[in-house]
């Protein structure tokens, strides 16, 4: 599936210089992923400039290397999504043997892109709490986002994930995952993504990005998916919901009988170590609940006799259509007089429906119908670190969810029909980062 010029990657730059500021030209600088041992380097330019780009996000380590002067290493930088990190070094003189660890920590502004944006980061997608498990929901906690609709299950086409983000429509905004294209072409509203134990990070871009994010001028949410790393890493889940504390609803007679299971697994590991790995997720829901009170008018007494004096509404007597002439009745009176229906004209096959159709002494019927739902949803994904200036990443994503809505004839004739939907979503892309 092509990702419209976008890519789930960040960069990193900055200048080496030593300790009375002057630029040191043709350092080497090496970034080394620590979860996938993935490694590049490069050299400063003349001005003791380096840049890294299209790096998969991650944790990274930086060695910064030259001739007469000590070795100096960065640890434990934390690279999101469509961030431009900048760490500048400055390394003193001494021998190469000599190193220098220094605990890295990332600058609070991005000084090299004016784009304005927030990360719901894989502390918060964990920690956060998160009614029906689906990550957009995150995405309230932001500064100028408003109004967000994050479903547990989508019931048709218009039920993704939407968003009011700095006063643009909600279905204005481009959702991707892994760089991957995850908008409803219909509808332009998103897709749900896979669940939090299976989602790294999510970058929203609110205001002033890029003219590659042409497609859509509300905001650019990128959701990135967790990858196999050198350690294998899992868990799995199983979230139960029932009625035993709900409240029930002033219109129903009784509180509506609930149970839902919301299980699954997801692991990653390696095929070869620092070279192919592997993740994978499913999350199945069971969802077995009766729908909110269906309700329905029905007849009272006195109008399945006949008497509609009651009402405001003046009936007038219907025409027979072949002769133009009222209905009468055996004694030659009109069959509507006054609001009133005369015995003998009311038809015996609505009499005898009238016997299915329940008694109320307040006109109205309510009922509680069942409603199940049923959903799974499971993604795969490789990465393939083929060299240094090379690497090969690949997903495929399903989703698939079906719903039964009651008919309303289910209070007015005790009719147990539903009407069922069920939808399947499936995407795949391959990406190939070449430098």
């Amino acid at each position: 599936m092509p990702a419209f010029g976008q890519i789930s990657t960040a960069n990193i730059s900055g200048y080496v210089k030593d300790s009375s500021g002057s630029a040191i030209a043709g350092a080497s600088v090496t970034a080394r992923m620590v979860e996938q041992q993935f490694v590049r380097t490069t050299q400063t330019n003349q001005e003791g400039f380096y840049n890294f780009t299209a790096l998969p996000p991650g944790t990274y380590e930086l060695a910064f290397e030259n001739s007469g002067f000590q070795k100096q290493v960065q640890q434990g930088l934390q690279l999101s999504v469509n961030q431009n990190l900048r760490a500048d070094s400055t390394m003193q003189v001494g021998t190469v043997e000599t190193a220098v660890n220094v605990e890295a920590t990332a600058p609070l502004v991005d000084t090299v892109s004016p784009t304005l944006s927030g990360l719901i980061d894989d502390r918060r997608v964990v920690d956060l709490p998160l009614n029906g498990r689906n990550v957009i929901g995150l995405a309230r906690i932001l500064p100028g986002v408003l109004n967000v609709n994050a479903p547990q299950q989508m019931g048709d086409a218009r039920g993704g994930p939407e968003m009011n983000v700095n006063g643009g429509r909600s279905n204005m905004n481009l959702f991707t995952l892994n760089g991957g294209y995850f908008n409803n072409p219909s509808r332009n509203t998103g897709m749900n993504f896979p669940p939090p134990d299976a989602v790294q990070e999510v970058r929203i871009l609110t205001h002033n990005f890029a003219a590659e994010y042409g497609r859509n001028p509300g905001s650019q949410v990128t959701v990135i998916s967790k990858s196999g790393t050198n350690a294998f890493h899992g868990s799995a889940w199983e979230f139960l919901r029932n009625d035993a504390l709900n409240a029930r609803n002033f219109f129903a007679s009784r509180v509506p009988s609930l149970k839902q299971n919301q299980f699954g697994v997801a692991a990653g590991a390696p095929v070869i170590k620092d070279k192919v790995f592997l993740f994978g997720s499913y999350q199945g829901l069971r969802d077995r609940r009766e729908a909110q009170t269906v309700e329905a008018f029905v007849p009272s007494d006195a109008e399945r006799a006949g008497d509609f004096t009651a009402l405001s509404t003046v009936l007038t007597n219907p025409v027979n259509p072949v002769t133009g002439q009222p209905f009468t009745n055996a004694a030659g009176q009109p069959c509507v007089a006054g609001n009133r229906i005369a015995g003998g004209c009311i038809s015996p096959v609505a009499t005898n429906l009238l016997t299915y159709v329940p008694v109320s002494a307040n006109g109205s019927v309510s009922s509680l119908a069942a409603s199940p739902r049923n959903g799974y949803t499971y993604m795969f994904r490789g990465d393939w670190n083929q060299t240094s200036v090379h690497r090969i990443y690949g997903s495929y994503f399903s989703d698939q969810n079906s719903r039964s809505s009651p008919s309303r004839r289910a209070a007015t004739f005790r009719d147990s029909s539903a009407r069922t939907s069920t939808r399947t979503r499936a995407k795949w892309w391959l990406t190939i980062l070449t430098r």
